[in-house]
């Protein structure tokens, strides 16, 4: 059995999303426990700003893929109509 790591360009599921935001918190957990300042906590905040954008753009594109892939599908008419 092989294993796809999530993928940041293309995300082909929410699989990508989740393992992406659960990598982002860890590294951000890291950080935090390591060094602790109002500099290093606006930098945190605004890498997680950045990375909920990138979720909801990844959610996006999913969903439109989803519904394309549908619309393709529905096009075809099955042989017994």
């Amino acid at each position: 059995m092989s294993v796809r790591l999530p993928s940041v360009r293309h995300p082909h599921s929410f699989y990508d999303v989740f393992g992406v935001i659960s990598t982002a918190v860890a590294i951000m957990a890291l950080v935090l426990a390591v060094r602790y300042g109002s500099v290093i906590r606006l930098e945190m905040a605004v890498f997680m700003m950045i990375v909920f954008l990138w979720a909801g753009w990844a959610i996006e594109r999913i969903l439109a893929e989803s519904k394309a892939r549908s619309r393709r599908r529905e096009r075809r008419k099955p042989p017994w109509k």
